[in-house]
């Protein structure tokens, strides 16, 4: 079977491991029916109401209905030889690693993608001559309706009310993200963690000193004093990093002394 090379990418990494790994790259078959990247930037729905007998249309929310779905193929590629055919066990193998029925990081390795990722997995067609299979159709299906830059990690100090910190919310989705968050409070009282970009404040009140308090960006939280019963404390409003379009400025101040850690991946709008 005649193929050619993508060059935009030859190799990519899911679930921790490589492509290249297999012997294989990224290719295209040279045919008629050839498979084509598809535009993974998924569309939004504007719900709206209609107004003055249908001459404006006020929007009432707006959302992704999809999700990232990527189509390629994948050979065995051994130099000088080129393409050969798939053996029936490398078959199996490379189905067991990328056609799992849980999700996992997948990352286009080339330069313009280094900081890029999306999380998800395989639907494979195997693509055959004769009876015998050449190439894999891969389908890639994400979780989300968009790409995730690489996580982005700050560790600071507020000694006092007076102290913030200052970060830019680099994400190309208006609007805001959850982090994982550590909070390590260095004295007891009522914490107020502030975000000025949506005038945003967690509360959390009897804290101890030394008490560790962690949120997940699945909004899971927990402390380490076994006797507060946080639950109770929290105001649940949970701390998130957010833009507008005008302001990606984001200013955090305390009420106690704290030491802070926190990570999040932000949005990116990429095609592959």
């Amino acid at each position: 079977m005649e193929v050619k090379i993508i060059m935009i990418a030859e190799d990519f990494e899911y679930a921790g491991e490589y492509l290249k790994d297999w012997g294989c790259i990224i290719c295209r078959s040279n045919t008629p029916n050839s498979f084509e990247t598809i535009d993974n930037i998924s569309q939004l729905t504007f719900d709206q109401i209609s107004q003055f007998n249908g001459k404006r249309m006020m929007l009432t929310t707006s959302h992704y209905d999809d999700r990232i779905e990527i189509n390629f193929q994948i050979c065995k590629f051994r130099c000088p030889v080129g393409v050969t055919a798939f053996s029936s066990f490398e078959l199996r193998e490379l189905k067991r690693w990328l056609n799992r029925p849980g999700y996992h990081k997948f990352k286009l390795l080339q330069p313009e993608w280094s900081d890029y990722y999306m999380i998800g997995s395989f639907n494979i067609n195997e693509l055959q001559v004769t009876g015998v299979t050449y190439l894999l159709d891969l389908t890639f299906i994400s979780n989300s309706s968009l790409a995730f830059h690489e996580p982005v990690y700050h560790k600071f100090q507020l000694r006092d009310t007076t102290n913030t910190y200052t970060l830019f919310d680099t994400s190309d989705e208006i609007g805001y993200i959850y982090p994982d968050l550590k909070i390590i409070c260095l004295e007891s009282g009522k914490l107020e963690l502030y975000n000025s970009n949506e005038n945003r404040k967690t509360i959390i009140e009897n804290c101890s000193a030394n008490e560790v308090i962690n949120f997940s960006e699945n909004l899971v939280f927990s402390s380490s004093n076994e006797s507060h019963k946080i639950q109770n404390d929290f105001n649940y409003i949970f701390f998130r990093i957010a833009n507008s379009y005008g302001n990606r400025k984001n200013i955090i101040s305390s009420s106690i002394p704290v030491d802070i850690e926190f990570s999040y991946s932000p949005y990116v709008k990429v095609v592959v």
